[in-house]
């Protein structure tokens, strides 16, 4: 893909911690590279990821590849100009972040709030797995994101695109169920194959980069931007 990205993807602590521990790190390089997707933290949720006792050595090598890599960047002012053009948006600043921010810190945790701050500014998708945050946001009337994704859509929109086969997505639920981890509900008694019948995955792919329009748990649409890893040169 070309330097830009079609649109940016706002990580929050828990499901990019998540997706570290599983070791699946390298599903940011694919988005960015076959999907045309950004994907950031800001500087809140690197301190946590560094910070918390849970996460800090069991994630510390995968998050410092994917930083080293590019795979996830720190949000920057020159990034900021960047995707508000993109995004066709008024100029965002990480001033404006971090005051929007702060108010949302009064009601969620750091992470979340600047998260979800940085994607309601952007018109970005946020990807958290707390539902909790998002209920106490929105009923003290305070904007959400176009779209929020969890890390299991990530994995599950992985595994039906044919990056993920049944052994690694097996592999993702058994990881971090053994770290007591957050599973979807359809999921936790049953396969991840079997119980992705059960899950309602809100990463899919269609003609154009979008999102539903209809609330922060609708589908989000990526445009592929290369083949599928399984198809050969011709398409077959």
């Amino acid at each position: 893909m070309s330097g830009e990205p079609d649109v940016a993807f706002i990580f929050d602590t828990d499901a990019l911690a998540q997706i570290l521990m599983a070791q699946q790190q390298n599903l940011l390089n694919i988005l960015r590279q076959d999907f045309g997707v950004g994907c950031f933290i800001m500087m809140e949720v690197e301190v946590e990821l560094r910070s918390k006792p849970k996460f800090s050595g069991l994630i510390k090598p995968a998050l410092e590849k994917a930083l080293k890599s590019g795979w996830i960047k720190l949000l920057t002012a020159s990034d900021l100009e960047q995707l508000a053009c993109l995004q066709g948006q008024g100029p965002v600043t990480l001033a404006d972040i971090r005051a929007l921010g702060a108010e949302y810190a009064l009601y969620v945790q750091r992470g979340e709030a600047y998260t979800h701050a940085a994607a309601v500014l952007l018109g970005s998708p946020a990807i958290s797995n707390d539902l909790n945050a998002i209920r106490v946001l929105e009923s003290n009337g305070k904007a959400l994101p176009p779209t929020v994704l969890r890390s299991f859509d990530m994995f599950a929109f992985l595994h039906l695109e044919e990056y993920l086969d049944v052994k690694s997505v097996e592999q993702i639920r058994t990881i971090l169920m053994s770290y007591s981890e957050w599973i979807p509900a359809p999921m936790r008694t049953s396969s991840f194959v079997q119980g992705l019948a059960g899950w309602d995955c809100r990463l899919s792919t269609s003609l154009a980069t979008s999102a539903s329009a209809s609330g922060w748990a609708e589908n989000f649409y990526l445009k592929r931007k290369t083949q599928r890893p399984s198809q050969n040169a011709d398409g077959s």
